[in-house]
């Protein structure tokens, strides 16, 4: 009998630990490459596209924020359209969009025709706007440099993954920017660089590191940039890491952020990229 048991309880550890290896992880997506566009529907402009695909790691508060812009950018009546169909990547359908916003995509997402689409876009004097994991280490080098950032450290783990803090406003002239006030306290999971921002990025806000709880790695001083942006050529490009809690995406101030990032993205607000 106490032999039965042992190999009934090691069936069952052995069971529960096929079962840990097979199930999917809902953070951690298959990469997929896509290669059949959607069909879009009929659009008016101003248009935006809003992407979410996750090539890494998948944020939950995703859901959250594609719904939340998505009502920012109806608000304005304009139209907006949202996939995690890289395929519509692509000269034709691209071109019906005034500005991209990427809502916490994450990895490679592109073929190369899709990513030569997405570059010559760009180069129209398009705009992007970037959002939370937009801007992690899962991107290639030539994504990273597009927006302006590279070798990213991570964040905070465990205990001090979410910390608050105050973000030190930079430039309160910028359509994104400009309701808030010279310190927005804010909670996040602060991202972190190995370097400062290309030269010709412009710092919007900057994390306040007094007080914080940060391994060596994950420290800048003053150079800790949270949102900024920067010119490709003629295209508006916008960053922000905020955004990593689904709650991110009720809060006034921050889609307000958000909202003014895409009329400037979209050229319907602010300078610069002429």
């Amino acid at each position: 009998m106490f032999g039965t048991k042992r190999i009934i309880g090691f069936s069952a550890l052995a069971l529960l630990a096929l079962t840990a290896q097979t199930t999917p992880d809902p953070h951690r997506p298959a990469p997929t490459l896509d290669s059949t566009a959607p069909a879009l529907p009929p659009l008016k402009r101003p248009a935006i596209l809003i992407f979410s695909k996750t090539n890494s790691y998948r944020h939950d508060s995703i859901p959250a924020a594609t719904a939340a812009i998505a009502k920012l950018v109806r608000a304005r009546g304009w139209s907006v359209y949202t996939t995690e169909n890289a395929a519509i990547f692509n000269p034709a359908q691209l071109a019906r969009f005034d500005a991209l916003i990427f809502a916490s995509a994450t990895g490679d997402l592109f073929t190369p025709d899709q990513r030569a689409a997405f570059q010559k876009y760009l180069a129209g004097g398009r705009g992007f706007v970037g959002l939370h994991a937009a801007g992690d280490g899962s991107h290639p080098a030539w994504y990273q440099e597009l927006l302006g950032y590279g070798g990213y450290t991570g964040h905070p783990g465990g205990g001090d993954q979410f910390q608050q803090s105050q973000l030190i406003l930079l430039d309160r002239s910028h359509p994104a920017t400009r309701h808030l006030p010279p310190r927005w306290r804010w909670t996040e999971e602060y991202y972190a660089w190995q370097a400062p921002l290309r030269a010709d990025a412009h710092i919007l806000a900057r994390l306040d590191e007094t007080g914080m709880r940060l391994e060596p790695k994950h420290t800048m001083g003053e150079k800790h940039a949270m949102i900024w942006w920067r010119c490709e050529g003629k295209a508006r490009i916008f960053y922000s890491a905020l955004g990593h809690k689904p709650e991110a995406f009720a809060d006034p101030a921050h889609l307000k952020m958000i909202d003014g990032a895409i009329t400037w993205a979209a050229r319907k607000s602010g300078k610069g990229c002429d």
